[in-house]
């Protein structure tokens, strides 16, 4: 049993990783669109479109963040643990809802 926490341990690590690599790719890429956009060196977009893009990205890293904390409960099922996982997962969950009706806000306006 401990071999297979120990495991789940280096996977939630990796999924932690990757999620912090995710956001940091969104923001690389709206940071320099941004720059790229304020000193008119050929961005072929607007700020909404940062925005979505920036946006996008932060879901999907704030959703892998969610499998990493599910799993690590998995792993120490305490009561506080759970109750830890219970507010994160609601904080990142309302995040999330909110993030995608504004992206689907900014992509509906687009299209108009």
């Amino acid at each position: 049993m401990q071999q297979i926490e120990f495991i789940l341990e280096y996977v939630v690590l990796a999924i932690e990783i990757v999620s912090a690599a995710i956001l940091m790719v969104g923001f690389i890429k709206a940071a320099v669109g941004f720059v790229r956009h304020e000193l008119h060196l050929n961005f072929a977009g607007s700020l909404s479109q940062l925005r979505l893009t920036l946006g996008t990205y932060i879901l999907l890293g704030l959703d892998f963040y969610i499998v990493s904390d599910i799993i690590h409960s998995m792993i120490r099922p305490e009561l506080n643990q759970l109750i830890n996982l219970l507010i994160i997962v609601v904080m990142r969950t309302t995040i999330g809802f909110f993030l995608s009706r504004e992206i689907a806000d900014i992509e509906k306006s687009q299209h108009q």
